[in-house]
């Protein structure tokens, strides 16, 4: 008997411990985490602005003004960035210089030292035979060397021309492919300063003579954080002159530079 009652109350109480098992909630399973976004590339605007300006007057009367500008977006892997530079001379009442310069250009990066660029110039120089060049450019740019200091980049690529003289009947008008091999160095001289060289080639592929090439040495010295001076020093070279004009043109510039 005390077995037999022993196995009743097994029996009793097997329903009820099944009920209380079925009655039980399944262990939560935590919410699966969702993956944070990836950050995006900041966009960065940045703007800087050139000015210089030498005036005489007495036994000589000169006016000299040259200003330039450069703005640049990132967004994302593009790269946009425009430039403009004039430079306007003037002695006894008498425009003696007259250099414009305008740039529009894209950059697309492909890789961290490799990318894509395109890009129009604009030139006028009136004292040099030249009423307008306008150049389109492509081809790749390739990060060759970066560091805290130190950066070199190396460019390459093919160009399309459209060039107008002052004087057509003395030089005609040309339409011609060409080419492109650019480099530029910057060093930093200090939080601040910094100095920066460029070298470009600009073959014609049309005639061997025609070779064109630009180099910029430029200095910048801090005198508060938006605010330095700039020491620029150009020189322009063409093989293939306007008749009657030099080779070669060299300009100095010095002024304020703003940056924000």
């Amino acid at each position: 008997m005390p077995q037999l009652a022993r196995s009743a109350l097994l029996l009793a109480l097997l329903p009820a411990g099944l009920t209380a098992q079925a009655g039980t909630p399944p262990p939560a399973t935590p919410p699966a985490t969702a993956a944070a976004p990836k950050p995006k590339s900041p966009n960065i605007i940045k703007f800087t602005g050139d000015l210089g300006y030498v005036s005489t007057a007495g036994n000589s009367s000169v006016q000299t003004l040259n200003l330039g500008n450069r703005v640049s977006a990132k967004l994302g892997v593009v790269t946009v960035s425009q430039q403009f530079s004039l430079v306007h001379g003037r002695s006894k009442g008498k425009t003696v210089t007259s250099l414009y310069r305008a740039q529009l250009r894209s950059d697309y990066s492909l890789q961290t030292t490799f990318g894509l660029y395109g890009q129009v110039n604009y030139e006028r120089n009136v004292f040099a035979g030249l009423a307008s060049r306008i150049a389109t450019n492509t081809g790749l740019t390739a990060l060759l060397h970066a560091d805290a200091r130190h950066r070199l980049t190396l460019e390459g690529g093919v160009s399309v021309n459209a060039q107008r003289s002052v004087d057509p009947t003395k030089r005609p008008n040309q339409d011609f492919l060409g080419g492109r091999a650019a480099t530029s160095y910057t060093q930093k001289l200090g939080p601040k300063a910094s100095f920066a060289q460029s070298v470009e080639l600009l073959p014609n592929f049309r005639d061997r003579e025609d070779l064109r090439i630009n180099t910029e040495s430029t200095v910048v010295a801090p005198i508060t954080k938006e605010v330095g001076v700039k020491l620029s020093y150009v020189i322009r070279y063409d093989g293939l002159p306007q008749p009657g004009f030099l080779s070669t043109d060299r300009l100095f510039t010095s002024g304020i530079q703003i940056t924000l």
